[in-house]
Parts: C-alpha cells; structure tokens; sequence
C-alpha cells in the first residue's frame, strides 16, 4: 500500500470516528437531559451529576466540532479584504497568510492548553458534583488544537498547490 493510500484511509478513519463520537455524544446529552426532566417532574428529584456532566460533554463536543467544521470548510471567514482584491493569485496569497495566522493560533492552543492540562494533573483539582478530575474536562483543548493545526497545514499545503499550478482544485 502507498504512504499516500494509506494516509488517506487513516484521516478517513479518524473523520469517521469523530462523526460518530459527536452524533453518539449528542444522543447520550440529550438522553441525560430527557432523565433529568422526568427526575425533577415525575418523581420530584433531581440528578445532581446531570448538568455537570452535560456541560462537559457540551465542550468537548465543541471542541471536536472545530475540526470538523474546518473539514467540511464551514468556519466563519471576514471576507472584507477579499473584496477590495481582483486578483486571484492575490486571494490565494491572502488566504494561505490567514490560514497561516489560524495555525499559529491553534500551535498556541495546543502549548498554553497542554500546560493548563498539567496544571490541573499537578494540582488535582476536581469537579463540584461528579468529582470527575478537571484534566478530563481540558484535554480537549490541547487535542482540538492538535487536530486542527493538522488540518490547517494540510489546507495550506493544497492551497499552496492550487496557487503554484494556478487551476481552482489541486490535484
């Protein structure tokens, strides 16, 4: 099998996994909810790990949304800039430095988020009700971040093929 192949069957894999870990996160929250309003109108009680414990699934799904959102490209873009350009090539270069800047700020993610993450292990700190270790909660930044800066490099690298060979879709 080509590196290449293989490659391709990896992120198609990873993609997958993430999908069905959003859907599947998003039916558990829901379904945790759904028992937490039978508990406080039906039997007059109350789960106290239920809000906890959605708040935190509620982040992390965001946080694995990033990447998928950068997949599909469906991140909100300021295109002002591009309007006052004719140029494609100029769009092109102005693109490749934005997404540029993006990777920047997600390697940032990823270091500040890494040692916010060791903090906490240090630390020990846990959640009020479920007293589930805050690192848990956190990890997520530093993988989003990870994620994504792979992503990002994988958008500049095409972008970057699309400008040398100046048609609209790299090959």
């Amino acid at each position: 099998m080509k590196p290449a192949g293989f490659l391709k069957k990896l992120v198609y894999g990873y993609d997958k996994l993430e999908e069905y870990l959003l859907c599947g996160s998003l039916v558990f929250t829901t379904l945790v909810i759904f028992a937490q309003i039978i508990m406080r109108s039906v039997i007059n009680d109350s789960l106290t790990w239920s809000d906890e414990l959605t708040r935190y699934v509620f982040i992390w799904q965001i946080w694995m949304g990033v990447s998928i959102a950068q997949r599909d490209k469906q991140h909100i873009k300021v295109e002002l800039l591009f309007s006052f350009v004719k140029n494609e090539k100029a769009k092109s270069v102005i693109d490749i430095v934005s997404t540029t800047i993006w990777v920047a700020f997600s390697a940032f993610l990823l270091v500040n988020g890494t040692q916010l993450v060791q903090q906490m292990i240090e630390r020990g700190q846990r959640s009020g009700a479920m007293r589930l270790p805050m690192y848990i909660v956190y990890v997520v930044l530093p993988l989003s971040a990870f994620v994504l800066c792979l992503r990002l490099a994988a958008q500049i690298v095409e972008d970057v093929k699309v400008l040398i060979s100046g048609k609209k879709e790299a090959e």
